[in-house]
């Protein structure tokens, strides 16, 4: 009778246990599903669908090896918690990381899960890009060579052209593809030194033995480049040059970043102190901020702060880039991006008398910043011209225009920094020695078309558009 009891009772137990809401045996949790990983800057995301059977916890795990046996397999330290998602950090960028994940209680731990691959990148944009441009839209005509495509290489080689930096391989063609040698380096520098407010020594003998084949023209180049210290040739006594050899993209980067710290800031260029916090300053960006996950095999300091200070400043011709291939010889199509970037911070602007705006299309009301610079036919500046400048705001109204049917100014009204409209007065701005008026602001209310010019001339001259027109800088901006 007693044992019929303790059986009875011990049936009734069990099937109070199977039969009671809410309980059920302690069961290892099933395989986590559909684990996805997205990489940013030195972490991965990872998420996936949740083990059933009460997991307490995920185990996250990854592999720089794709979990081939033999290889590490490393635990993410986190929290507990039966999130579906965590994020991986600690990571290096440019690796690529494979990961997988198991569900675990206090009963067991499940299988892996499907593994998901990611590789960290730096998310990183510049930080000191120019205001302003050396070749504003539709001031620089088009190259005219017939191989080249890409319409970023063609804008960058219509500037350099314009600035005579290039000549092309012939008059048809620029051979994009083709890498820059030493001896073409030379001349594209100290081409570029002129706009750019660089002040080229004589050119004479520096004692490289190795250039005397070269034409005269080659030979005062590289000259003129060991005078400013852009090179120290390529032995150790510095009487080599190696003109024949083809320029690296890491030496191109150092070559340019020198020359950039000899030449003169324009107006929007990035510049920062020389050393310290003060004293004189010079064209860099002293920004740590980059993508490239290639630049340390680079050797020397300075020529890895150079592509570093160049990227922030926009010298690139890739800013999403993750490589930078610093021992890749540098094509002529790259050569024209970095050179026409570069041409932006220093003080080349085009010939005449050119205004650029900060900003040209904005939403809402804003204060537009205007430049306006004058530069003779072959790119010097032209100090102390007086400069007017002017605006007016298109409307339907009837009778109301900006100029008269004589060419003289109707309904336009004088900007922030002008005195008398349509007239040169003795006390309006003028350029300084770098050829550049200051720099001015224009309030632009919201929902407003304003064209805006700018004209110089002698003092006391009442600007005619009949005659000053074509010589006149105008720009238009629009505020939506």
């Amino acid at each position: 009778m007693i044992l019929r009891r303790l059986l009875a009772i011990g049936l009734l137990a069990a099937m109070v246990v199977v039969l009671t809401p809410g309980v059920s045996s302690a069961v290892t949790p099933s395989i986590p599903t559909g684990l996805t990983a997205v990489a940013a800057d030195k972490k991965v995301t990872l998420s996936w669908t949740a083990s059933s059977n009460d997991p307490i916890d995920y185990i996250v795990e990854y592999s720089l090896n794709e979990f081939l046996d033999g290889y590490p397999i490393y635990t993410f330290m986190k929290a507990t918690s039966t999130a579906t998602t965590t994020t991986v950090t600690g990571l290096t960028n440019g690796v690529l990381y494979t990961f997988r994940v198991k569900g675990t209680n206090s009963t067991g731990t499940s299988d892996a899960s499907s593994t998901a691959s990611a590789t960290p990148i730096a998310n990183n944009t510049p930080n000191d890009l120019p205001v302003y441009k050396a070749c504003p839209t539709g001031v620089a005509p088009a190259h005219g060579f017939s191989d080249i495509l890409a319409s970023v290489t063609s804008t960058a080689v219509s500037c350099i052209k314009y600035y005579e930096i290039t000549k092309g391989t012939t008059a048809t063609t620029y051979s994009p593809n083709e890498s820059v040698t030493r001896w073409q380096m030379a001349l594209f520098l100290t081409r570029m030194a002129v706009p750019a407010g660089v002040t080229l020594g004589d050119g004479a003998d520096q004692g490289f033995t190795d250039v005397t084949g070269k034409s005269a023209e080659i030979q005062t180049a590289i000259n003129q480049l060991k005078q400013l210290g852009i090179t120290v040739g390529t032995n150790a006594a510095g009487t080599l040059y190696d003109p024949d050899s083809n320029v690296s993209r890491e030496e191109m980067a150092l070559f340019i970043s020198r020359l950039l710290k000899n030449s003169a800031t324009g107006p929007g260029g990035n510049e920062e102190f020389v050393t310290g916090t003060t004293g004189a300053k010079e064209i860099k960006s002293i920004d740590a901020d980059y993508n490239f996950t290639d630049i340390e095999e680079i050797n020397l300091t300075e020529t890895r702060t150079a592509v570093i200070s160049l990227w922030n400043l926009g010298v690139t011709d890739d800013s999403t880039a993750t490589t930078y291939r610093p021992s890749d010889s540098m094509t002529r199509a790259a050569m024209a991006q970095f050179m026409a970037a570069a041409l932006d911070h220093t003080n080349a602007r085009p010939k005449g008398l050119i205004m650029q705006a900060d900003s040209y299309l904005t939403e809402a009301d804003f204060l537009v910043t205007l430049s306006v610079t004058y530069r003779t036919d072959g790119f010097l500046p032209i100090a102390n011209a007086l400069v007017d400048t002017f605006k007016y705001q298109p409307v339907t109204t009837t009778g109301y225009a900006d100029f008269s049917s004589d060419g003289s100014c109707a309904q336009v009204v004088v900007t922030s920094v002008a005195l008398t409209r349509c007239y040169i007065d003795a006390a309006d701005p003028a350029t300084d020695t770098n050829g550049n008026v200051a720099s001015f602001s224009e309030s632009i209310p919201n929902d407003t078309i304003w064209n805006i010019w700018a004209w110089t001339s002698s003092s006391t001259t009442t600007y005619d558009n009949d005659i000053h027109g074509t010589d006149a800088s105008k720009i238009t901006v629009v505020s939506y």
